[in-house]
This record gives structure tokens, sequence and C-alpha cells, in this order.
């Protein structure tokens, strides 16, 4: 099952609001890093489940980017603009994905 999550707030306020409803149930790549009291970069991309993207750091995604972030259940984007939105709905789609969007930035992609 995958679940996700798009907010116009801060990142971090995007990932409090998605643990809040059940959209993030397990930790993200630097909270495991806090945890485990690390850097970021020991922890394996495996051990993550839950990512949070901003919308700046679409701008940089290649197609390998977009197959690793959407292979994960727990996805959350957060300050996405309208482009970006509709973006990630393509590579839903190309995924094979059956897409269907609701709420109130909708109107905007």
């Amino acid at each position: 099952m995958l679940n996700l999550f798009f907010c116009s707030d801060h990142p971090l306020t995007a990932a409090a609001i998605a643990r809040q409803i059940g959209i993030i149930t397990t930790n993200t790549k630097d909270e495991l890093a806090k945890i485990r009291e690390c850097k970021m970069e020991e922890i394996l991309d495996e051990d993550v489940q839950a990512v949070v993207i901003k919308g700046t750091d679409i701008e940089l995604f290649k197609e390998e980017d977009w197959d690793h972030i959407l292979s994960k259940p727990e996805i959350v984007f957060a300050r996405t603009t309208p482009q970006q939105k509709l973006e990630i709905v393509s590579h839903f789609q190309r995924l094979g994905n059956i897409v269907a969007a609701t709420g109130d930035g909708v109107n905007d992609s």
C-alpha cells in the first residue's frame, strides 16, 4: 500500500501532519540517523520506507531518482508547485499507477 501526501507547509510541518494522520508510520532517513546516532550517509536506503521530498529537490531529479522515490510506501511532497504536482502524477502514471487527486490544490494542477 502506498501512502502519499501533498502539503504546502515546510517539510518538517508536512511530515508532522502526515505522521498525525497516519500517512507516515515509519522513520525517515534523517530520523533514523538521529536514533542510531550516525550520519545520514550511513543509513542503508532499504532501511528507509518514509520520505519527505521538497519541491526544490524535484527540480534536480533524474529518472532513476523518480523510480527510487516512488518505490517507497510512504511519500510526502512538501512545498510543490502546480507544475511539480503534474510532474509527480506523470511519473506515477509512467510506472503504471492509477492516480486520483482530491483536495484544495488539485485545481492548481
